[in-house]
């Protein structure tokens, strides 16, 4: 008798506040490939009843009747209560690490490692011993490495974590002006980015205040100063202290 086909999981991610805040964050979004048609166009509706024609970006949030963002807040929410999608938020000092070590692009690369380990102590650790991981970054310097380290993510994912040996099918970095997942998934990144900065006590503005207060409220046990265990998958928190000088090794 066949085996079953192994089911796939899209992980859509992104960074926010590596330039000017004291802590940056990369993030991802996993959506289940049964769920990623359904999903999309959901987010499509929520966008045309809002009237939102263009990308949807936490930093470019403004007092609308229709606030497509709050939109976005109360949609993430639903799905994360429901299950049809897991969030993994990291969050780093990033003025104490060296950039000078981390690569000729010192901060994009430095931010690049922070996507390394996201994916290898999340993504790989969660999803690799079971499905197929679709990896989605945002295109950018940022992310433009990560599909040449798929062979290391294979070898410490099955080292650490017993994930299959060719877990990940492929890394395909996305325009998030045309991928409505990362538009989806920018929204509580920035919000809860802000929130781990203060910039939500006084200076945010009204709009962003507001939609900060609707994250807080929609998951109330989320402490983003705190650690999840490492093994909670729908929603996890992870606050990280840097290695002397900078996070040892080239990818690791």
């Amino acid at each position: 008798m066949a085996k079953p086909p192994i089911r796939a999981v899209y992980y859509f991610c992104d960074e926010s506040s590596y330039v000017d805040d004291d802590f940056m964050a990369v993030a991802g979004l996993a959506v289940p490939d049964r769920e990623l048609e359904p999903i999309t166009a959901e987010l499509a509706a929520i966008k045309q009843q809002a009237g939102a024609l263009h990308e949807v970006k936490w930093s470019t949030a403004k007092k609308r009747k229709d606030n497509v963002h709050a939109a976005f807040i109360d949609y993430f929410q639903e799905l994360i209560e429901t299950k049809r999608a897991h969030f993994h938020i990291r969050f780093a000092p990033f003025g104490k690490y060296d950039h000078k070590l981390s690569g000729p692009k010192r901060r994009a690369d430095t931010v690049s490692k922070m996507h390394y380990q996201l994916l290898l102590h999340r993504a790989v650790h969660f999803y690799g011993p079971h499905y197929r991981l679709r990896i989605r970054p945002d295109g950018g310097d940022c992310t433009s490495a990560l599909a040449a380290q798929v062979g290391n993510l294979h070898t410490w994912g099955q080292h650490k974590y017993r994930a299959a040996d060719d877990c990940i099918q492929d890394v395909q970095c996305m325009d998030s002006k045309r991928e409505l997942l990362l538009q989806l998934l920018d929204v509580p990144l920035g919000g809860f980015t802000a929130i781990r900065n203060d910039r939500h006590i006084g200076g945010l503005g009204e709009v962003k205040t507001d939609l900060a207060e609707r994250l807080t409220a929609a998951f109330p046990g989320k402490n983003m100063r705190g650690n999840s265990n490492p093994k909670v998958m729908t929603f996890n928190v992870w606050n990280v202290t840097p290695k002397w000088p900078s996070e040892r090794g080239p990818w690791r």
